[in-house]
């Protein structure tokens, strides 16, 4: 029992078992499904984790490359904007550099190429005939004229022969900028543009622009170098005037003053210098002993182009006699022939119109002792000259600028040589170089020639338009020539001695294509002269047209010798001029002239000689000028005042005012020895001679320039000027011009001199025994006008 209760026991544990076992397997099969079942759930999970990652990550991907795509895009923009930006900042680098270029200044070579390429290019000519002035050419009416017209065979030569020097001196500046920029020139060469040439008028501002002021730049730029000083005779530089001397009588005072003269009978074989007056003048200038001395180096004409035509120049440019021209008929012709078709006809014309244009230039020339001259139309220029040992024959060579240019072009050669402001400045160069004839080659010159005797006003009228309108064809056969610059290249490493050597011209004139080939040959054409003027040089600078002899360095003798040589009185040791004074007084102490025996003196000695020992000073008022004149014989030296017939009245008028002050000269104002007449003019200027002369002692420096007056103290100025004035008023002198010109100190007396009295009034002394109203009433006036006079230079004169 026990034992299948055992079984059943140990069945039921089985069945238990089992059972337990089932619950176990179920639990575990339940377990695994949930396990399964989780996990499947968990795979979903992460699949959709997974998924959604992948997703994600994809997006980011999307993201990263539209990032990528974005960023490379910008990358890109920028580079190409970078592109961009580097490109516009080189355009405007270059820009910039275009613009440095353009604005920076230019060296010597560059400027006279855009003289010529942006200015001399950009003139044009008005041809519209309503538009343009018509009057006649010239009025050669009495005007001296030369005998013979012949061309300058050697002028390329020479302007070769200059242009190698400068050139060569200026080798080591050749690369120094110091004028106007290209961009100034082309503003220039725009306003010239904008002017067409109908007037003379027109002309003149043209030819300022683009000829005078670069030339007169130029020099002044090459007298700062020492090199060029040493060279060429340059001074203290050169301006172009066209403005009339103050005494000639193209002035309005001069001009009216003569009116009111007694006219003088007119002599038909003497040339007349009135209304005298060149288009332009070249003046140059130098400094000596502290004046300003004013030269003339050359006169210009400026000729409308219209009125003086190229084809009129290329006919009547030709070797000529002059009188044959004037004494010329025109040739027969039918009234319907043109000009084209009559050459013989237009030459007639050409000629007459070239010679009457020739002989205003020369007549100026002759006067003014010159040897060069220029007539330009704008377009082209005549150059012309005298030599001093023919004044009777002109010579002229045409240079058409643009013409000239575009040959050397075509030949392949440099142009700049060939430029109208590089002929000009070789031609000024020259002109500085050149001797100027003195008074006796002026007056035998007048004497020798004859005058143009017809008035050729109407010239010009006297052409028929179809002569005009239809010229005959002409040509201009320009020359060419190698520049200067390959000249001196093989130079530039000699030793400095080859600057010295001997000037052989690289020309050949047998060449019939050398620049000194001409058509028409003469035997007796000038050359430049080979002598060197040998004058004293100041600052390496050659003094070509002053003199520089020793009597025109004379010291002025000193005021007690001439108060003595005045009164026939004793010798002053101090003058620097006494043993002059004592080789003729054999060691006499007492002077052997009087002021008369002295004056006769001078006279005679002016009418036979107005060269030597008579120098203008370069120092001149409205109605005078000074000069420094020695008595040869004597030594004895004094300034002379001279003037011209308008103003002779107003010097006799001043000797009467020295005369009354005769007490005080040689102390307070100068001495006076009284004025001649010249027999012969002494010719100062175009337009000028002086024909009456006042002899006065020197008076000294102006006193507002002095460094001595400058040293002292303004009370003592004031002190010594007022002093002088209440002298000359204590003589009854009502002085009525009181400024500083009219003060001079005098070292030699210590003390201010007053001049120029030629606007000088004598007031008459009023009785002093006379009381009545009338007495008192001009004593009083008189007193108030001298109180007034020492106000007003009270005011002007004695504040520095």
């Amino acid at each position: 029992m026990s034992t299948e209760e055992d079984l059943r026991e140990q069945l039921r544990r089985a069945l238990e078992e089992v059972e337990e076992a089932k619950r176990d397997c179920e639990i575990a099969t339940q377990q695994a499904h949930d396990a399964e079942k989780h996990a499947l759930e968990i795979a979903e999970q992460d699949r959709e984790i997974a998924e959604r990652q992948a997703d994600d990550a994809a997006k980011q991907a999307e993201i990263a490359k539209q990032r990528f795509d974005d960023t490379l895009k910008h990358a890109l923009e920028i580079a190409e904007r970078q592109a961009v930006a580097n490109r516009q900042a080189d355009d405007a680098k270059k820009r910039a550099d275009i613009a440095e270029q353009h604005e920076q200044k230019t060296t010597l070579a560059e400027y006279l190429d855009l003289c010529h390429t942006h200015i001399f290019r950009s003139i044009s000519v008005q041809t519209k005939k309503p538009l343009t002035t018509q009057g006649g050419v010239t009025s050669p009416k009495g005007k001296l004229r030369p005998n013979r017209l012949r061309p300058w065979i050697d002028f390329l030569s020479t302007q070769q022969h200059t242009q190698e020097q400068l050139q060569l001196i200026y080798t080591d500046h050749n690369k120094k900028r110091s004028f106007g920029s290209s961009s100034f020139m082309k503003g220039l060469g725009d306003r010239v543009a904008l002017i067409k040439i109908a007037t003379e008028r027109d002309l003149a501002y043209i030819q300022s622009e683009i000829i005078e002021e670069p030339v007169a730049l130029i020099i002044g730029h090459l007298k700062s170098l020492h090199s060029v000083r040493s060279e060429f005779n340059i001074g203290d530089g050169i301006f172009f005037d066209n403005n009339p001397n103050t005494l000639s009588d193209t002035e309005v005072e001069v001009s009216q003053r003569l009116k009111n003269l007694e006219p003088v009978t007119p002599n038909h074989s003497t040339p007349s210098f009135s209304g005298l007056q060149a288009d332009q003048r070249c003046v140059y200038t130098t400094v000596e002993d502290g004046n300003t001395l004013r030269n003339l180096a050359f006169v210009v004409e400026h000729k409308a182009p219209h009125k003086l035509n190229l084809a009129s120049l290329r006919f009547g440019l030709r070797e000529m006699d002059i009188k044959s021209v004037i004494d010329s008929s025109p040739p027969a012709t039918p009234a319907k022939v043109k000009g084209i078709d009559n050459p013989e006809l237009f030459q007639y014309h050409a000629d007459r119109l070239v010679a009457s244009a020739i002989t205003q230039t020369f007549s100026y020339m002759i006067q003014a002792g010159m040897q060069y001259a220029y007539i330009t139309t704008g377009i082209a220029f005549v150059f012309l000259h005298i030599r001093l040992d023919d004044p009777g024959t002109i010579y002229y060579y045409l240079v058409e600028p643009g013409n000239d240019v575009l040959a050397q072009k075509e030949a392949g050669q440099k142009f700049v040589h060939r430029t109208a402001a590089s002929q000009v400045l070789a031609f000024t160069l020259l002109a500085l170089e050149s001797e100027a004839g003195n008074q006796k080659w002026i007056e035998d010159a007048i004497n020798m020639l004859d005058i143009w005797k017809v008035d050729y006003e109407a010239i010009l009228h006297e052409i028929p338009d179809s002569v005009r309108t239809a010229p005959p064809s002409s040509e201009y056969r320009p020359k060419t020539y190698v520049p200067a610059e390959q000249f001196t290249m093989d130079l530039r490493n000699k030793s400095a001695n080859s600057t010295c050597r001997p000037y052989t011209s690289s020309i050949d004139k047998d060449d019939p294509e050398s620049p000194d080939a001409y058509d028409h040959e003469s035997p007796d054409t000038p050359t430049r002269s080979t002598k060197r003027h040998n004058q004293s040089r100041k600052d390496g600078s050659k003094n070509a047209n002053t003199s520089g002899d020793e009597a025109q360095r004379r010291s002025f003798c000193t005021q007690r010798c001439l108060l003595g040589l005045a009164e026939r009185g004793n010798l002053d040791t101090s003058c620097p001029n006494i043993l002059d004074h004592y080789k003729t007084n054999h060691r006499s102490n007492q002077h052997q002239l009087n002021r008369e025996t002295f004056l006769s003196l001078l006279h005679q000695q002016l009418e036979q000689n107005r060269d030597d020992d008579c120098y203008p000073l370069g120092i001149q008022g409205a109605r005078g000028a000074l000069f420094k004149i020695t008595l040869t014989s004597h030594g004895y030296t004094v300034v002379a005042k001279g003037t011209v017939r308008a103003f002779a009245k107003d010097l006799r008028h001043e000797c009467k005012i020295y005369e009354h002050l005769k007490k005080i000269q040689g102390v307070y104002i100068p001495i006076c020895f009284g004025s001649i007449n010249l027999i012969h003019p002494y010719h100062y200027d175009i337009g000028v001679q002086i024909v009456h002369m006042m002899i006065l002692s020197w008076a000294g420096e102006r006193w507002d320039k002095c460094k001595v007056v400058k040293e002292m103290s303004q009370e003592c100025v004031n002190t010594m000027v007022m002093q002088t004035i209440q002298q000359i008023h204590h003589a009854g002198i009502l002085h009525r011009d009181l400024r500083a010109p009219n003060v001079f100190w005098n070292a030699e007396m210590k003390r201010v001199m007053l001049i120029d009295f030629e606007r000088s009034e004598i007031i008459q002394a009023v009785s002093s025994e006379k009381s009545d109203d009338s007495s008192i009433m001009l004593k009083s006036q008189v007193r108030d006008r001298f109180e007034d006079e020492l106000s007003v230079a009270e005011w002007n004169l004695t504040r520095r």
